[in-house]
């Protein structure tokens, strides 16, 4: 069985990943001998094809776990691929996280395996968020509900900044909701960015573009996309009231570029004042 665990958000994709190796491990391989964790890409496509012809010694069953192997997999090696997947449906599982889901084009030649399973993590909004913050709670138990739901209304979406935010809380650090996504000042500069208004340069100059504050930007420009495109799956009224009636120009772009900021920060090749530079 082949199942992609793929999406924008992350955190979650990776999470349910773990879900399955550990459910995994308690139904067919308490010692995990069978369980096994292969490269990442185009090294992973040829482990699992290596792999697939054998067989395992200590369970009927075998879990590979990679990362990436749909995305990357060259033309080359795709029926390979589909064949080593093909090869044992029931008995071997592997699980394989993507960044983005893949086009449809790619999807159509994976869904002639016997047994696919394609699960798409979005970004949450608004409620859903919320819901789900509430499940993570509930398995810390160590955490007042009332503390993390106003930790997760200031992390607007973005699951890996909650549970960062979640385990210092847990730890016995004070709740920090210092820098909330939902300021005006974010939500102002998104729209002038995606409508290109000359101010923009003035409000980009006046504000600190923290990791946070990207944050905010890249979710705003999510929303913009998915209004545009009629997705409003878990969208609030208001937010959709309010993107239909007005007129981006710059959606993809903007979205680019914030995605750009966040990676160049996180990988340490850019300040935070030097990343401004990249604003649309």
């Amino acid at each position: 069985m082949f199942i992609l665990c793929c999406g924008p958000d992350s955190y979650r994709a990776i999470a349910r990943a773990k879900e399955l190796e550990l459910g995994f491990k308690q139904k067919y391989d308490p010692e995990g001998h069978s369980v096994e964790r292969l490269s990442s890409g185009k090294e992973g496509v040829e482990e699992i094809i290596s792999k697939a012809a054998g067989a395992s010694l200590f369970s009927p069953r075998r879990f590979l776990r990679v990362d990436g192997i749909v995305s990357s997999c060259p033309k080359s090696k795709q029926h390979a691929l589909l064949e080593a997947l093909s090869r044992d449906a029931d008995s071997l599982i592997v699980v394989s996280v993507e960044e983005v889901k893949p086009p449809v084009s790619t999807l159509k030649l994976f869904e002639s395996l016997p047994k696919i399973l394609v699960q798409e993590y979005l970004f949450l909004t608004d409620r859903a968020f919320l819901e789900w913050a509430k499940t993570i709670v509930k398995t810390l138990g160590n955490v007042d509900e009332n503390d993390a739901l106003v930790l997760a209304k200031s992390c607007s979406g973005d699951s890996w900044r909650f549970i960062n935010e979640l385990t210092k809380l847990s730890a016995g650090a004070p709740i920090n909701v210092d820098s909330v996504f939902a300021d005006a000042n974010v939500f102002q500069l998104a729209d002038q960015i995606v409508q290109g208004q000359n101010q923009r340069r003035f409000t980009v100059d006046s504000m600190e573009l923290r990791y946070q504050e990207l944050a905010g930007l890249h979710q705003q420009f999510v929303n913009v996309l998915r209004v545009r495109d009629r997705d409003f799956a878990g969208l609030s009224p208001f937010v959709i009231n309010k993107l239909q009636s007005q007129k981006f120009l710059y959606a993809e772009a903007s979205l680019l570029a914030i995605v750009k900021m966040l990676l160049l920060q996180r990988a340490g090749y850019c300040t935070e004042e030097e990343s401004k530079a990249l604003i649309p």
